[in-house]
């Protein structure tokens, strides 16, 4: 599938960064950044994130920070991981114009279309492999 769809490879290449790894049992990570991918800058981004923040804050107390990015550094973006459904989460992420996000249960990740329709969700392995903390 790589070989065709490009965007979708570079999301399945991920690390996550945290000051702890999240303790709920099953949680999504969640970015406002970038709107299907189109690159805004860093002061409209931040402005989209918090603004999603406080929408997950009224949906949960379970909020974290996380940092997602590529794993040579060369792209972050600032998200969050909640303890929120998997429906809940597909809403948000379209509501912000995410093409996809990521869901963790029981310990494995997986990459969740949301705007991409011409994919399917993506069992990406282990969370702990993916995750670090700082």
């Amino acid at each position: 599938m790589c070989e065709n769809i490009s965007l979708w490879c570079s999301y399945q290449a991920i690390l996550f960064k945290a000051e702890q790894h999240p303790v709920y049992p099953r949680f999504a990570i969640l970015t406002a950044f970038n709107p299907r991918s189109i690159v805004l800058n860093n002061p409209d981004n931040l402005k989209r994130n918090e603004l999603l923040k406080i929408e997950l804050l009224s949906m949960t107390n379970g909020v974290q920070r996380v940092t997602t990015s590529a794993p040579d550094g060369s792209w972050q973006e600032i998200g969050f991981a909640a303890d929120i459904t998997v429906a809940e989460a597909r809403q948000l992420a379209c509501r912000w114009q995410q093409n996809a996000f990521y869901w963790v249960e029981l310990g494995e990740l997986r990459l969740v279309p949301a705007l991409m329709t011409d994919v399917a969700i993506t069992k990406l392995g282990e969370i702990k492999d993916f995750f670090y903390t700082e």
